[in-house]
Order: structure tokens, then sequence, then C-alpha cells
């Protein structure tokens, strides 16, 4: 007699397990696409960080051949004005009411101007009434600050600005150049080496130019 063996043949559906894989795949989908989209947004961020240091990096470089002139329009920024020496109000001759007087006008008076003749007033001119008042920090969505560096261990620096001036040492020193921060109270009336930078997302320098002001 012959035996024919039986195929055996197990259908048990859609199970527990299969839900669990394709509940996974989605997540991991999701996943994929979220974070592709924030490295997107962020790439996106640091393009507009580093526009904003192109534009204010050309606009300087511009102004630095041009500021000199009799004509200059932005008086701010014009180079050759020598820094005006600050207002102070002498109480030491008044009376005592109106000594009084004078010094509780000082307290409530608004903060100091900056003085003409310094970056200070430049930059002032240049984010409250020139070309960049609209300027915006795309990480924060509001206007740029210029900070002393760039610091990775510091994140909230990003998409700030870094306006740096070069100053040449006396030949044969070890070190050629010193860079420090440009400060309020740094005088612009002569011709300055400027360096910028912008930080990226990690707070990173990401160089722009090297220019004359």
């Amino acid at each position: 007699m012959a035996i024919h063996p039986s195929s055996r043949t197990s259908s048990r559906g859609f199970t527990f397990q299969d839900f669990i894989f394709v509940i996974l795949v989605l997540f991991a989908l999701v996943a994929v696409t979220y974070l592709g989209n924030e490295a997107y947004l962020d790439a996106m961020k640091t393009e507009m960080t580093k526009k904003n240091g192109e534009e204010l990096a050309s606009w300087l470089t511009e102004s630095g051949t041009l500021r000199f002139k009799k004509d200059y329009a932005v008086n701010a920024c014009a180079g050759g004005k020598p820094v005006a020496a600050p207002v102070k109000t002498d109480a030491s001759t008044a009376t005592p009411a109106e000594g009084e007087a004078v010094e509780k006008v000082e307290e409530a008076a608004a903060p100091e101007q900056p003085l003409a003749g310094t970056w200070g007033a430049c930059f002032a001119y240049l984010m409250n009434e020139g070309e960049f008042k609209a300027m915006i920090n795309p990480f924060t969505n509001e206007p740029p600050q210029f900070v002393a560096a760039c610091n990775p261990a510091d994140h909230t620096l990003a998409g700030q600005i870094v306006l740096e001036k070069l100053t040449a040492t006396p030949p044969g020193s070890a070190v050629p150049i010193i860079n420090s921060q440009l400060v309020d109270t740094d005088p612009i009336d002569q011709k300055l080496q400027l360096r910028l930078s912008v930080c990226d997302k990690g707070a990173y320098a990401i160089k722009i130019a090297e220019f004359e002001y």
C-alpha cells in the first residue's frame, strides 16, 4: 500500500506580534520624518544667520570706503570725527534744594546715549534707524546681539554676531595681531580692521569676512 505524505498548512492571520511590528515601523517613519524636518529647519536657520552676517559685512565693507567723505549720509558712522566728550551735570555749586532736584532728574533720566564718534552710536543707528532694524536672529526671533565670542558650551548664543577689531602688534612680536571685541565705547574716527563671525546652532563660530572699516 502506497503512503502519501500529507501537507499541513498553517494560517494564523494577523497576530498581535504583527500589530506590534507595524506600530514600530510607523513610529520609526514618524521619528525619521520629524528629525529630518528639524534638521532642515536648523540648517535653514543657520543659513539665515550666515546671510545676516554677510549682509552686515557687505554694508560695513562698502561703508569703510565711503565714510571718510564729507558728504557721507550716515552721520553716526562717519569717520574722521573725534569722540564727543560726555556732558556732565555739575551740582556742586547748586543749593541743597537745587542739588537734590538735579539728582532726582538724573535718576529718572533715560539711559545714557552712546557718544558720537564711537561704535555704539553707529550700532544704535544701524539697528534702530538703518537698514538692519528689521534683522532677526532666526533662532530667537529677536534682533541679533553682538557678543564677545561664540561658545559651544552656551547654546543661547546661536544666531548671534561676533564683531572683532584686529590690532597689529609691533614688529617682532610673537603674536602679529591681537583681536578683541568691538565695543560701544570704541572710537571709529580712524580706519579699523575688522573680522565678523556668526554663531551656528551649536554656538560654533562661522567666519564670514575680514575687512577694513
